[in-house]
């Protein structure tokens, strides 16, 4: 037992509320002075020189529960602190009588009188309009803002169990389009705000394309990579999507800014929280592809619908192939033709080389706390995650480490420091070359992946070998490996010069790491011959190692200021510096002849390439913020940065990019008195302002040689170095400039039901697209010139509903709805209006096909109908497709396939994703919750040509085969089973409905009750199930998942249980 010190008698003058003890003597004592030296009462220690100026109270809800994490500030100063998990709070202030602000997001802001030593018990009432919203270096509350900005919470994250930031807000936010490519467990998520926002050129299909470009994403401040951030560290998410919310970030916010706040501590004792969740995922969606005996039939049935004769080795592979599938045991997956070998084995790649299931576990532990003057906030977190690949398993690690804390040194300085750490390692089967990937592999080729075995047998005359069957290349031991690092410091110092005026500072370094190394050792496999090495492979062994590495240092500077005037005009400027520098270099080597038992560069004997590069850029800006209102109901702000960038020429660097907003606040004006209770809050407000974008590489003004070594003329015997000529390049390459103009509504009914609306447009110009064309004697390519211009317009909607019954029972709910759709201004260099290139006036997305009159039945038809032969001039054989004669020629046709003359072709569709939509709802009731997230897309084509639409001649379907055309089936979806170019034209009959309605995520929990959980030492226990991906309802065949159509890593369905603890 502790000893208490003695003390001298003191007048007490207690005002009863109904708290702890503990809480009582803790206000009592720093409430009176006292005489002794300290006074311990359990684990806390009161000085006596615990300042007198204290104001101490508790937080509570109007049912008394206590609010934790409510922010307490002096009004006027920056001084602040929080309330801990028991509501309670003390905070040291200037004087006797003071007023105290206190806010508590989702809540109504609170303003009360006190003076020392008083104990000070509220209730906060709901209300979303005075939720502090994070903006750009700053805070604003929801009613005061003018622009297009949406923002979620804590809350609203953690009712979402995923395993990645990207899952996580999927649909949360209106027109915040979250593209996740498929279901690898390394796969990042790919973020675009409004839709279509450039035209940029695709190096590697050497063609212009409709770029999503991303936001700028800052992590407390700074641009981060989001992909390996821990959701549960996520306090919230600030989607800027307007240039009046976003033109103050400059260079890179050209479309939109996404600002997450990490978790930061509260004052208090101690909390810990620890979370774990097991996971187990299966794919959405796997082909159910052919047997090898059902391939063979339908090769020999192509023939015989046609009305042409089999020939005759078909139709002994077909008998082998039904021999060795009756006793796989005893008959050799393979028969002789001559030197040749016939394979006539029966393996299903994706049954052999994919699990039923993959595991995942993952485990958080944070702890936070702090008393007046300092608070903490520290976080670990692991994931350890099996992908689905059976055969030499796929897998991901990564941990999380945070470390946020906050110093209030004395009235006029405070400093933060923020420490961001992650490491993510992935391994894998290294994908072979040549075969396009595990995927395209395992659904094409039957000869080698279904009637090949993956090893020969015993009795082969090469005894045990790899085949070249895809399963061989995933288990002979070729691996892939990449780590990824990210180190970000931050630390913030902020004086408060006057109670209205601050400085505060960002001082920032970002590290990034990447190492990736590949080892693939020998591998020699039969394909067609025991004894030809044209067919007996043999691969060479190699290792490669590619490392990257980049490093950036970002310094902000800015002041704020307030006055209030006549205590009706309130004005608030910010003026700020931006300096940003980032380097960034990489190595990249490989050398054959590995030895496999030191699989390192050092000890092959092979060829060795290394090459090298590094590059460089910089940023510098002033911005500024002006905001004005009147009462709370008109509103003003501009916004403006003058931005420089390094990607420029020395004249065509610097550019400044202003916006204004306004907002009316309808419902505080007199006409609208007797609104309420109805309409408890109604504005309207608009913006219009321009933004640039740095949207070139590095060094693009410049002329620069290249230096190759692969001279195919040999001197004195070796290749000699020579100097590529450059081409031509614009030296007055300079910003895209994104100009939008937003109107939108945002209005409450009852004080507990919210909706906003917003519509928007926004025109990016100046995109870098070919110059005017010049003679071609010229003798070099036209150089890109800023010339493209593009325009979007869209509408986005949501409503929240949140409610409390008198039994206990609370829930919300929140629909989103947004669409967007984009058109081509302008676009040189295609006077013409080809069909396979941008043009003027084209809307993005748009789909160009033949229109369809169901399938040819019978030659008399074919004979009867317009001339195919401008498409294909192969035969035509009933069970085709017919297409209609649009011009009424006599021939179907493609024209000179332009705007003008397109042929017999006309715009069937768009894949333009339209009218994408959210919901999500929430119950609690008596200690159980309930979440339940529908997310889905009301209107998208889609033109699927992959080999597992179309099955023929590749592994193909029973989905496909068994509604093909025969002339018995003459009312089938599909054509006739056969590989024909001339049913694969892009048509309306094979068109795709890309809509659909995706249950994503559902889960259930109960809180076990805090008299149980007291007894077993935890402060909150909760235990929870949740689904991911549940189901779907789609019209695209079977075979896909309707946000993957390629041939690609399966969208993965989950199902995972575990618990959440405090203590």
């Amino acid at each position: 037992m502790k000893k208490l010190t003695t003390f001298n008698s003191i007048d007490l003058k207690i005002v009863y509320r109904k708290i702890p003890l503990l809480s009582t003597l803790f206000i009592l004592l720093i409430s009176n002075p006292l005489s002794s030296k300290n006074l311990a009462v359990g684990d806390m220690v009161v000085s006596k020189d615990f300042k007198q100026n204290t104001i101490i109270g508790k937080i509570v809800d109007k049912n008394g529960a206590p609010i934790p994490g409510a922010t307490i500030q002096e009004k006027g100063t920056n001084n602040t602190t929080s309330s801990d998990i028991d509501g309670n709070y003390a905070i040291n202030v200037s004087s006797n009588a003071v007023i105290i602000i206190i806010r508590i997001i989702g809540h109504k802001t609170v303003e009360v009188k006190a003076t020392n030593a008083s104990l000070i018990t509220m209730e906060i009432e709901d209300n979303s309009l005075e939720e502090v919203i994070v903006v750009g270096y700053g805070t604003q509350k929801r009613k005061d803002l003018t622009g297009a900005v949406d923002q979620i919470g804590a809350e609203a994250i953690g009712n979402r169990p995923t395993t990645s930031f990207g899952q996580t807000m999927q649909g949360l936010i209106p027109n915040l389009n979250v593209g996740i490519a498929n279901g690898n467990p390394s796969t990042n998520a790919s973020f675009n705000v409004r839709g279509t926002t450039s035209i940029v050129w695709n190096t590697s299909t050497s063609a212009f394309e409709s770029s999503l470009g991303s936001p700028l994403i800052l992590v407390d401040g700074v641009t981060g990579d989001v992909n390996n951030i821990n959701p549960e560290d996520i306090e919230t998410v600030t989607v800027l999507k307007d240039a009046a919310s976003a033109s103050i970030y400059g260079a890179r916010a050209a479309f939109g800014v996404i600002l997450i706040t990490t978790k930061s501590g509260k004052s208090g004792r101690s909390q810990i929280d620890y979370s774990n969740s097991f996971q187990w995922s299966s794919p959405t969606a796997i082909p159910n592809i052919l047997d090898a005996k059902t391939i063979q039939e339908g090769i020999i049935g192509a023939y015989a619908n046609r009305g042409l004769s089999v020939p005759t080795n078909e139709e002994l592979k077909l008998e082998k192939i039904i021999e060795y599938m009756n006793d796989p045991v005893n008959v050799d997956p393979y028969f002789m033709n001559g030197n040749s070998i016939v394979w006539v084995g029966n393996v299903n790649p994706y049954e052999e080389g994919l699990a039923k299931s993959a595991p995942m576990q993952k485990h958080n532990l944070s702890i936070s706390g702090g008393n007046e003057n300092t608070t903490y906030y520290g976080s670990f977190g692991f994931q350890n995650q099996d992908g689905i690949y059976k055969i030499n398993t796929d897998n991901l690690k990564r941990i999380n480490a945070n470390l946020n804390v906050s110093s209030q040194i004395n009235n006029y300085f405070k400093i933060d420091f923020r420490t961001q750490y992650n490491n993510s390692t992935y391994n894998e089967p290294r994908s072979p070359v040549g075969k396009g990937g595990w995927w395209t592999a395992m659904s094409q080729d039957p000869g080698r992946n279904v009637n090949m075995p993956m090893k020969t047998p015993e009795d082969s005359p090469v005894g045990v070998m790899y085949t070249d069957n895809i399963l061989s290349f995933m288990d002979y031991g070729a691996t892939e490996g990449e780590n990824i690092s990210n180190l970000i410091l931050t630390a913030s110092p902020r004086i408060t010069i006057l109670p209205q005026w601050s400085v505060q500072a960002d001082i920032s370094y970002k590290n990034y790491e990447l190492d990736n190394k590949q080892f693939v050792p020998l591998l020699t496999r039969v394909e067609n011959s025991w004894t030809s090495f044209t067919n007996v492979h043999t691969n060479p062994s190699y290792v490669s190692r590619y490392n990257a590495q980049s490093n950036q240092y970002t310094i902000n500077i800015f002041s704020d200021y307030s006055k209030t005037i006549a205590k009706d005009h309130n004005l608030r400027a910010m003026l700020g510096f931006n300096q940003e520098w980032y380097t960034d270099f990489y190595t990249d080597a490989s050398r054959q002849d590995v030895n496999p038992n030191i699989p390192t560069m050092s000890q092959a004997q092979g060829v060795q390439t290394v090459t090298d590069g590094e590059s460089h850029w910089a940023i510098r800006a002033m911005f500024y913020r002006l905001t004005y209102d009147y009462k709370g109901k008109y509103l003003i702000q501009s916004n403006g940065r003058y931005d420089g960038t390094s990607r420029f020429g020395t004249e065509d660097r610097f550019a400044f990019f202003p916006t204004v907003s306004a907002g009316w606040v309808v419902s505080e004006e007199e006409f609208a008195s007797n609104w309420n209770p109805y309409v408890s809050f109604f504005k309207l407000r608009g913006s219009y302002g321009s933004l640039g974008n740095q949207n070139v590489p590095n060094y693009s003004y410049l002329l620069y040689y290249n230096t190759q070594s692969n001279l195919a003329y040999l001197f004195n015997g070796v290749r000699t170095l020579y100097v590529q000529p450059p081409g031509l390049v614009d030296p007055n390459l300079t910003w895209e400039t994104a100009t939008s103009a937003n109107i939108g509504v945002d209005f409450q009914l009852f004080n507990k039901w919210d909706f906003t609306f917003d519509w928007y447009s926004r025109t990016t110009s100046d995109i870098l697209a070919p110059a005017e064309q010049l003679p071609a004697t010229l003798g070099a390519n036209v150089p890109l010139s800023n010339s493209g211009e593009i325009q979007t317009q869209g509408w986005e909607f949501s409503t929240t509903y949140r409610n409390k019954t008198n039994f206990g029972l609370s829930y919300d709910f929140r629909l989103t709805l947004s669409d967007y759709k984009s058109k081509v201004n302008n676009f040189n260099g295609n006077d013409n209006k080809l069909l396979s290139q941008f043009y003027d006036g084209m809307n993005i997305g748009q789909i160009w096909g033949f229109e369809t009159y169901g399938l040819f039945q019978t030659q008399e038809e074919i004979d009867n109908a317009p001339k195919q032969t401008k498409i294909s001039s192969s035969i035509w054989y009933p069970g085709y497709v017919r297409y209609t004669d649009l011009n009424g020629d006599g021939e179907i046709s493609t024209g000179t396939n332009n705007v003008n003359d397109p042929g017999d072709r006309k715009v069937i569709g768009n894949s333009t994703p339209r009218y994408q939509y959210g919901f999500t709802t929430n119950l609690n009731y008596k200690g159980f919750d309930f979440n339940l997230f529908i997310q889905g897309v009301g209107k998208r084509d889609l033109w699927i040509s992959n080999n597992l639409f179309w099955g023929a001649g590749t592994t193909g379907t029973y989905e496909v085969y068994n509604d093909s055309w025969t002339p018995e089936n003459t009312d089938a979806y599909y054509p006739i089973y056969v590989n024909a170019g001339q049913n694969r034209n892009v048509q309306t009959r094979y068109l795709q409905n890309g809509a659909y309605l995706r249950i994503k995520n559902i889960a259930l929990g109960y809180t076990i009750p805090k008299e149980v959980t007291e007894k077993m030492y935890f402060k909150k226990l909760r235990i929870f199930t949740s689904a991911f991906d549940l189901l779907e309802f789609k019209s695209v065949p079977d075979t896909f998942d309707p946000e993957l159509t390629g041939m690609d890593y399966p969208i993965m369905r989950s199902y995972a249980f575990g618990i959440q603890a405090s203590f």
